[in-house]
């Protein structure tokens, strides 16, 4: 057994290969890419014509869904820089830390997506049956923004269940249970 295998056994620490902080950092850095692009469409996503002019601010999802992306963004920078400049061995605590950050996170853009694609496909659709008519008729452009801002924020969700996978893995193979 070397000296890593014995640190995690001992659940003091943890030496982390630069292979591992790579991938992870990068996967960071591409869902903080992702959750701007996202973000920055949706923001800018805004129609003005006959029927009226109607912004993404005017829907509660969509607001939402902005700053679900800004903290997914925000949380994706200072966890790649974190990742990248931990000092090895890292500590179960900070494992710990980055294991239930990753969880939150995954769940907010998980539950924004959800919440906005419902709102977009009522948009594209309406709900016959309660007489909502299909808003994408008139404000077609809008609904097209929207649907591919709810589609970055879902590949952001998938990146971000990846890394709580990663993080999982870490945290719960590597140290003993309490």
């Amino acid at each position: 057994m070397d000296k890593t295998d014995q640190t995690a056994i001992d659940g003091s620490a943890l030496e982390l290969n630069r292979t591992e902080k790579t991938v992870e950092a990068v996967l960071r850095v591409a869902s903080m890419a992702l959750s701007i692009t996202g973000l920055v469409i949706m923001i800018k996503n805004s129609i003005s014509n006959d029927f009226g002019s109607l912004s993404y601010s005017n829907l509660g999802a969509f607001m939402y869904l902005v700053g679900a992306n800004g903290v997914c963004a925000a949380y994706s920078l200072l966890s790649a820089l974190a990742i990248l400049a931990l000092p090895c061995p890292i500590s179960k605590v900070q494992v710990r830390t980055l294991f239930l950050l990753d969880q939150v996170v995954t769940y907010v853009v998980l539950a924004a997506g959800a919440v906005s694609a419902e709102t977009v496909y009522l948009a594209y659709y309406g709900n016959i049956p309660i007489t909502w008519s299909s808003a994408c008729d008139s404000y077609g452009i809008f609904c097209h923004k929207a649907l591919i801002s709810v589609v970055f924020t879902f590949v952001v969700s998938l990146l971000y269940m990846l890394l709580s996978l990663i993080s999982s893995y870490r945290l719960f193979s590597r140290f003993e249970a309490p």
